[in-house]
């Protein structure tokens, strides 16, 4: 969306134009819902709660948002972050234990750690993951290989049955896939995380 096609659709939404928000649901209302579902490993039915309340508090808190910031769509998919992030607070103080995921369940029990903290960090992970699905089986090996595993270049070269500079060179096309994959994400995530609607 150009910037003035947000500002006008952002002047049209701040003025309550049910037109205006009816476009602007029908065009990231499929999208925010599966990144809700998403954050809560496919629980649909406290997804379409979690997603009725992002959208609820978009229309409550659009004369917040700040275009120069970030666009519109990132705004909106910052809030639906948030509103996870709240869930998983509430069933946390309700003394619940969260055991959808072993991340949620290790990282809970850390008074530290709070839950937006935590949601982070396991859309971080599925991100992260994601993007390795779409390496090669040989590009995703070599990474596990040297960063999850601690394996040594020569270590990789014999494994995968090359030299250590075609290693050296297929981990910099790796690590240049993954920073291409997953600029989306860090740019969105930069993007949302200041705003408090």
């Amino acid at each position: 969306m150009s910037d003035d096609a947000q500002r006008s659709l952002v002047h049209e939404l701040r003025m309550r134009d049910r037109q205006a928000w009816a476009r602007a649901y029908d065009r990231h209302a499929n999208d925010v819902f599966t990144f809700i579902a998403h954050l809560l490993h496919g629980d649909t039915s406290t997804g379409e709660e979690i997603h009725q309340e992002t959208w609820l508090a978009a229309l409550g808190s659009i004369d917040a948002f700040d275009s120069k910031r970030g666009e519109l769509r990132a705004w909106i998919f910052g809030i639906a972050r948030r509103r996870v992030a709240l869930h998983f607070r509430r069933r946390h103080r309700a003394g619940r234990e969260v055991v959808d995921d072993g991340v949620i369940a290790e990282t809970i029990d850390d008074a530290s750690i709070l839950p937006d903290d935590v949601v982070g960090a396991i859309e971080r992970s599925d991100a992260v993951r994601a993007a390795l699905a779409e390496l090669g089986a040989e590009a995703r090996g070599a990474l596990l290989g040297k960063y999850v595993h601690g394996q040594s270049v020569n270590e990789l070269a014999q494994q995968l049955g090359r030299s250590p500079k075609a290693v050296e060179s297929l981990l910099s096309r790796a690590r240049e896939r993954m920073r291409l994959l997953l600029r989306w994400y860090f740019d969105n995530e930069r993007l949302t995380k200041d705003v408090r609607p």
